[in-house]
């Protein structure tokens, strides 16, 4: 099946929270730190007035969602959120969405996308194309996160 992308509206803030909070759930953290992310995964409307957000719609029901904003040391944009409800995982649907989000870079002049990944999501990066270039602190007391660089304008795509 073939998904249908639109901008996320300001009303769709709570849907998308809820696709966040469900997706990061699926990994089976402890209900301890899913507490200590719950801002983290809370999509305000401002935050969809303010930023590139997108959401996936498969037979018009929200099943996942991406947020692309400006880094803010490189001239890079950084992807604040890729959630897709887990029981969608696996279908291809993840892919589709990434190809979606890489075309709407290159369109907008974007060359390169940098991802802060859950550790649970590397290997699904790593297909994509993703090159590891570091870590970063998570907000969790000595986890560390897999930061991915992607050259979006130098990719060819459907």
């Amino acid at each position: 099946m073939t998904l249908q992308f639109l901008p996320a509206r300001p009303s769709d803030a709570v849907t998308l929270t809820a696709i966040a909070r469900r997706s990061k759930q699926h990994w089976g953290y402890p209900e301890e730190w899913m507490k200590i992310w719950a801002e983290e995964l809370e999509i305000r409307p401002e935050f969809i007035e303010k930023e590139m957000v997108v959401k996936a719609e498969a037979e018009a029901e929200i099943i996942g969602f991406y947020a692309l904003q400006p880094h803010t040391a490189y001239d890079a944009t950084d992807l604040a959120h890729f959630w897709l409800l887990p029981e969608h995982i696996g279908k291809g649907y993840g892919r589709q969405m990434f190809e979606h989000m890489l075309q709407t870079m290159q369109k907008a002049g974007a060359e390169t996308l940098l991802v802060e990944s859950d550790p649970y999501a590397s290997g699904f990066y790593e297909k994509m194309g993703g090159r590891k270039v570091g870590e970063r602190q998570s907000s969790i007391a000595g986890r560390k996160l897999p930061v991915y660089a992607f050259a979006v304008g130098l990719r060819n795509l459907p």
